[in-house]
């Protein structure tokens, strides 16, 4: 029994060597869509890579214990295709509207009872006085940092000038 078994596993890998073996120039083209095999199979290491022709999954088989066993490989597209709709359930389930909005539309037109922006109010008047001058005080320390440090280019310190 143990003979026949083994025997059946040599005959198993006999016609999975024979049917991964590289395409060469001179073999024939695979066939149309639905009229091939419906695996194919390829040695790596430590075991073969099956690929379902049909649905694209793949497997890696490896004999453990004499006992052939193939495990399917996690498709990294579906995974991060359930992760994505996950979370746009997540944000939506959160209050923040209808999902995640698509950038890639284009703008949308203001709706025609929006009344568009006027002029700027005081207060925003004076935060904009306050932020010009806070870039000019900003400016006027970078110029004199800038040319205190052509000063020392051209004069560097020495010893305990500092």
């Amino acid at each position: 029994m143990l003979r026949l078994a083994l025997y059946a596993l040599m005959a198993l890998a006999l016609v999975t060597t024979a049917r991964a073996q590289p395409a060469t120039s001179d073999t024939p083209p695979p066939p149309a869509a639905g009229t091939g095999p419906h695996f194919t199979m390829q040695p790596v290491e430590g075991g073969v890579l099956r690929l379902d022709t049909r649905s694209g999954t793949m497997s890696f088989c490896a004999s453990r214990a004499g006992v052939w066993r193939c495990e399917a490989m996690p498709d990294e597209r579906a995974a991060l295709e359930a992760e994505i709709t996950r979370l746009r359930d997540r944000l939506a389930a959160a209050g923040s509207g209808p999902g995640v909005p698509d950038i890639a539309e284009p703008p949308r037109a203001p709706s025609p009872g929006a009344t568009p922006p006027g002029p700027p109010d005081d207060a925003q008047r004076r935060f904009d006085a306050a932020m010009d001058e806070a870039m000019r005080k900003a400016e006027a320390m970078f110029r004199r940092f800038y040319e205190m440090m052509e000063r020392w280019r051209n004069d560097p310190p020495q010893g305990d000038k500092l």
